[in-house]
């Protein structure tokens, strides 16, 4: 199986994109579930967002007008914005079962990544014309899962719409601070280039930028010129036009987001054995089934029993005065440790643990344990509270926050 290729402040030459692009051709798909299968709660994020283009003459497209133009837009990838991701294909090769390599980009980095053209719909029903096709992700890319790219047109009124709909997960990275980097800011990328398509799509339009390709037998790329907008990474979803005229966004998020490894990443650097006494609990009582590992050694009930006795012990051991501070180095590696695991298991429990959820797990419980240390000493020293009543109140907020995470999960 191919591996996720990647490159640091440079791309590939035509003669390895052709070499990459037959290769494409003879990828499996990096994932077997069925399209009406992924939804968030079978651990699939799904996405989608549409905003009208243009208004043409109404009635049903006539072969040489604006539906036709971005019509060829949209097959040779003119809506995506190479500063994000840029498309290489043969436009020779039929469009259904066309390999694709998108190279992805962030902050210097490239990654080629292959898809294939799985479907494609060019069909008029009633008052509607609709053409488009879906590329599903192959064994390399960095993502799994389905995205579909539509155009329609309203023989009414001669309204046109883009739409963009897609169920994704995390597929293959080449290393964890890949990971790591896709966990923190892939969400932004992925909605800002959202927004740059429908752009892009209008602007093509309006500037006449849509010439045909010749029907050569020879590479392409995605390389209709279009007006530079910003790429703005946006924290929160459009609404209305205030995001490039996006007048619909949708966002489905997967249960095995990314506050989940952080929650119990806090919740370690609170108590060392609450966070994974809380999992434990969890998993001994909705079981996975998954590869063997660390991780789902937590789903035996016996050690959820154990566990819960060790947290409380932890808990009556923490109001004593010998006890050592959580920030003392043993300490502080054993919270981390915690955070780790439980983080990594939590975000994803049907999938063997990762490396990048594991460090975000651990650099949680680390800076957890240095902020309630200080918040400790804070109600114990300035505001003269007993550190019996410093310590149970932060027990409440333990079993809150245990509480929460696990209706989260569930």
């Amino acid at each position: 199986m191919a591996d996720v290729e990647w490159r640091w402040l440079r791309g590939w030459s035509e003669d390895e994109v052709s070499e990459r692009l037959a290769r494409a051709a003879t990828l499996p798909l990096n994932f077997e579930t069925a399209e009406e299968e992924m939804t968030p709660g079978n651990g699939w994020s799904q996405v989608e967002s549409q905003a009208v283009i243009a208004r043409d003459r109404p009635g049903t497209p006539s072969g040489d007008d604006a539906f036709d133009r971005l019509k060829h837009a949209i097959t040779h990838y003119g809506f995506s914005d190479p500063r994000v991701v840029y498309g290489h294909f043969d436009a020779s090769v039929p469009l259904k079962g066309r390999p694709v390599l998108l190279e992805l980009k962030s902050m210097g980095l490239h990654y080629l990544c292959p898809v294939r053209i799985g479907a494609v719909r060019s069909e008029e029903e009633g008052e509607w014309t609709l053409f488009g096709f879906r590329i599903d992700t192959l064994w390399g890319h960095i993502e799994a899962g389905r995205e579909w790219f539509l155009l329609s047109k309203d023989h009414r009124g001669g309204e046109l719409r883009f739409h963009i709909k897609a169920a994704w997960r995390e597929g293959h990275f080449p290393n964890w601070w890949s990971r790591l980097g896709f966990a923190l800011v892939g969400r932004r990328y992925q909605r800002a280039w959202h927004h740059l398509a429908h752009a892009r799509l209008r602007e093509l339009l309006r500037t006449g930028h849509l010439e045909r390709h010749p029907d050569a037998k020879e590479l392409l790329h995605a390389h209709l010129e279009v007006e530079r907008k910003p790429v703005r990474f946006y924290s929160q979803k459009g609404s209305g036009r205030r995001r490039g005229g996006v007048e619909r966004e949708v966002e489905r998020m997967r249960r095995d987001k990314l506050l989940t490894t952080v929650g119990f990443g806090v919740l370690a650097g609170m108590r060392t054995l609450s966070a994974p006494a809380f999992l434990s609990h969890q998993l001994s009582r909705a079981p996975v089934d998954a590869p063997k590992g660390r991780a789902h050694a937590l789903a035996s009930r016996r050690t959820s029993r154990m566990l819960a006795v060790l947290a409380a012990s932890e808990l009556v051991a923490d109001k004593t005065p010998w006890i050592p501070a959580r920030i003392s180095p043993p300490a502080l590696v054993g919270r981390a440790l915690s955070g780790a695991l439980t983080g990594a298991a939590a975000a994803a429990p049907h999938r063997r643990l990762s490396t990048g959820r594991a460090l975000l797990g651990a650099a949680a419980a680390v800076a957890s344990s240095f902020a309630f240390y200080k918040l400790r000493q804070l109600a114990t020293r300035r505001l003269g509270i007993p550190n019996v009543v410093a310590g149970l109140m932060e027990d409440a907020l333990v079993a809150a926050l245990g509480g929460r995470l696990l209706a989260a999960m569930r």
